[in-house]
């Protein structure tokens, strides 16, 4: 019963990964289905759901670890989504990138002295904490990537790669504070949930079934993709009723200009 699941619970994440790939990277989709940030979040964090609920079912190390491997998956998508295509210019390869900025922390003074809590957060605050979910799937995977070394293997490659594809790809412009920033925040978030031995803690989350009842187990795991299909229907959904708008709204200017 269990392998079967497993064999479910796979196809459910591919098909479900294609589906984003489809409504965020192809062509002009995000704008045609209203793939926001938020809502690229929620339909990744749907898919986890799933994943999850199907680790507190199988209870199982080698599992745990598969599925930690999803997530990993899961949010490098999402990171691409983010900072090459949502709400940014097509994609296209460039023999030279806009001016970049160089010079350390100056765009991080600049924020600081003249940006709004808005624009703060965003540029500042957001960059800190973007890579922080890696760091922390990176440790629940292995022990090893406790380690500051361990992690700056991994972790500084795809800070410079962002910034130089944004450069080259004119979705973006190269700033060494981005860089500067997206490292920081790894540091230290790394040193104090270790230091403070919360990562054991936050691990046993993705290790364990909670003791849950075995029907409790499987009731979440099918609600959970309930909650998955739904959603996903809705975006397709609420694309058509824009499209039929479109359509009207077309349909009036036309018998108006006549």
């Amino acid at each position: 019963m269990k392998k079967h699941l497993k064999l479910f619970k796979n196809i459910i994440f591919i098909i479900s990964l294609l589906i984003y790939i489809y409504l965020v990277f192809i062509g002009r989709n995000q704008y045609l289905y209203n793939m926001s940030y938020s809502m690229c979040i929620l339909l990744i964090a749907l898919i986890c759901l799933v994943i999850f609920t199907y680790g507190i079912i199988s209870n199982k190390e080698m599992d745990f670890k598969n599925n930690v491997n999803l997530y990993i998956v899961l949010y490098l998508t999402l990171l691409i989504s983010v900072v090459f295509f949502i709400g940014r210019s097509e994609i296209k390869l460039y023999s030279w990138w806009y001016s970049g900025q160089y010079t350390p922390f100056n765009t991080i003074r600049q924020q600081l002295s003249y940006g709004s809590a808005l624009s703060i957060i965003k540029n500042i605050i957001g960059n800190s904490i973007m890579l922080m979910p890696l760091t922390l799937l990176l440790m629940s995977k292995n022990k090893k990537y406790n380690n500051l070394l361990k992690q700056l293997i991994i972790i500084l490659p795809i800070i410079i790669g962002i910034e130089l594809f944004q450069a080259f790809t004119h979705t973006g412009s190269f700033d060494i504070d981005d860089i500067i920033l997206n490292y920081l925040g790894t540091v230290i978030f790394t040193f104090l949930i270790t230091r403070l031995s919360i990562i054991n803690k936050i691990k046993k989350l993705f290790y364990t079934d909670f003791k849950i009842k075995e029907s409790l187990k499987y009731i979440l795991f099918y609600f959970s993709i309930f909650l998955l299909v739904a959603f996903i229907t809705l975006i397709f959904l609420n694309s058509l009723e824009l499209l039929k708008s479109s359509i009207i709204n077309l349909s009036i200017f036309n018998i108006l200009w006549r």
